[in-house]
C-alpha cells in the first residue's frame, strides 16, 4: 500500500478530510462574500483574509485553539462559541466531529493541526500552478518539510532513474538539527487557491517534494474527490447580508470560556 492511499484512507475514514474540506470552503466562502473589486479590494486581499479564516475554521471544526473544550466537557458543549459569527450555510454544512479527534500542532510558528501521527501545514499557491510550487523559495519550515525523502522509495524518481544524478544537479543532502526531530510525526501540506473571477477553488493534501520540476511526491485532489460529507458549500458570488439566528445558540449547554476579539487580535501571529 502506498503512503498516499494509507494517509487518505485514514483521514477519510476518521472524518478529518471532511473537516478540512469544510474549513477551507467556509473560509473562502466568507472571504468572497465580502470581496468586490469595484469597492477597491485587490486579489492579494483574498489570500491574506482567507489564511486567517482557514486557521479559525480549522480550530472551530476540530475544537482547537480558542475553541478547545476543557477536559471532561461533553462533545456537544460550547456549540454557541463554535457557531458564533458563522453564516447559516457554514453552520448547516459543518460536520460533527469529536473534540479530541485533532489537536493544534504548529511547527516553528507555522499553524498546523495533527491527527494521530499526521500533521498538516497550510500553503497557498497561484491558481492552476499546483505542480510548480517553488518550495525552495518558501520558508525554512516548508523547505524542511519538502526535503523529506520519497515515502515510497521502490518507485524510481528522476535522480535514480539512470542510477546517477541528473546533469547539472548535485545530489540533495538535507541535515536536520536534533531539535527538529518530530518524534514520529509525518508533516504534510494542505495547498489551497482560488480564482477570484471564476470563483473556482483548488485544494490538495499531500507530501511536497523539494526537487525542482516535481513539487510533490504525491497529492490528493479534494475538489475532484470530495470527502463523504462536508466541503460542498458554494462560494459566495458577492456580498450577502447575514442576520444572526438566535436558534443557533444552545441555551442550556455548558460553554467554554473564549477570548474576546481584542484579546485574540493582540496574540495573533501570521504563519
Amino acid at each position: 500500500m502506498t503512503e498516499q492511499k494509507r494517509v487518505v484512507d485514514d483521514l477519510s475514514e476518521s472524518g478529518v478530510l471532511s473537516g478540512i474540506a469544510w474549513a477551507v470552503a467556509s473560509a473562502y466562502a466568507d472571504t468572497m462574500r465580502g470581496y468586490d473589486a469595484r469597492r477597491g479590494y485587490k486579489p492579494g486581499t483574498i489570500g491574506y483574509v482567507a489564511h486567517g479564516l482557514i486557521c479559525d475554521r480549522m480550530d472551530r471544526v476540530f475544537s482547537c485553539g480558542d475553541y478547545r473544550l476543557p477536559q471532561g466537557m461533553p462533545a456537544g458543549a460550547g456549540l454557541d462559541a463554535v457557531r458564533e459569527g458563522l453564516h447559516p450555510e457554514d453552520v448547516d454544512a459543518m460536520p460533527p466531529l469529536g473534540p479530541e479527534l485533532v489537536s493544534s500542532s504548529p511547527l516553528n510558528n507555522s499553524p498546523g493541526w495533527q491527527f494521530g501521527s499526521y500533521r498538516w501545514l497550510l500553503q497557498s499557491f497561484e491558481f492552476g500552478a499546483v505542480r510548480k510550487i517553488p518550495w525552495a523559495r518558501k520558508s525554512a519550515t516548508k523547505k524542511r518539510v519538502a526535503s523529506q525523502p520519497d515515502p515510497d522509495p521502490g518507485q524510481e524518481d528522476l535522480f535514480s532513474a539512470m542510477g546517477q544524478p541528473l546533469q547539472g544537479f548535485a545530489p540533495l543532502r538535507i541535515v536536520l538539527a536534533e531539535d527538529d526531530d518530530d518524534d514520529g510525526v509525518d508533516t504534510f501540506v494542505l495547498a489551497h487557491s482560488i480564482h477570484e473571477e471564476l470563483k473556482e477553488r483548488e485544494l490538495f493534501f499531500g507530501r511536497p517534494n523539494l526537487v525542482r520540476g516535481q513539487s510533490w511526491h504525491w497529492r490528493h485532489d479534494l475538489m475532484a474527490h470530495p470527502p463523504a460529507s462536508g466541503g460542498g458549500m458554494p462560494i459566495g458570488r458577492g456580498p450577502q447580508p447575514y442576520t444572526p439566528n438566535p436558534n443557533e445558540v444552545v441555551s442550556d449547554a455548558p460553554v467554554r470560556l473564549r477570548k474576546t476579539p481584542m484579546e485574540r487580535n493582540s496574540n495573533e501571529t501570521s504563519g
